[in-house]
């Protein structure tokens, strides 16, 4: 993914800071703010929170889930074929392989003449580890 190449396509402004957050959240699977304002001492957390803001409104990132934590969020993958599950108890979030169930959800929504446009489940429950204790 270019970054400079969307911002431009966006109409969006090209900063040192934009492209600085957006190569240390591409080498992430899922993050949050905090990752990146603990990464980043020098830019404001308010530009960190408008950063975020800006990609998900050009659709760079997707937000996974708000938690007790915050907001998770992951780089938006065009072929996106899996979600999460987080435990409720240590916040440990798990991927799965999402593309059948999608499959089925396309092929109810094309039934019943529904154009779906955007995507996500969210599960919460107990992962193995907490669900021991």
């Amino acid at each position: 993914m270019n970054i400079e190449k969307i911002l431009k396509d966006h109409k969006k402004r090209i900063t040192n800071e934009r492209i600085e957050i957006f190569d240390f959240i591409s080498k992430k699977h899922i993050f949050d703010a905090n990752d990146i304002i603990n990464n980043f001492k020098n830019i404001w957390r308010a530009s960190v929170f408008r950063t975020i803001n800006l990609f998900l409104e050009i659709w760079i990132i997707r937000k996974i889930k708000s938690t007790k934590n915050g907001d998770s969020y992951e780089i938006v993958d065009k072929k996106h074929s899996h979600e999460h599950m987080e435990c409720e108890y240590c916040w440990k979030v798990l991927s799965f392989g999402s593309e059948d169930v999608y499959k089925n959800l396309e092929k109810e929504a094309k039934k019943l003449g529904f154009k779906i446009e955007d995507k996500s489940i969210n599960i919460s429950g107990k992962c193995k580890k907490c669900n021991k204790k």
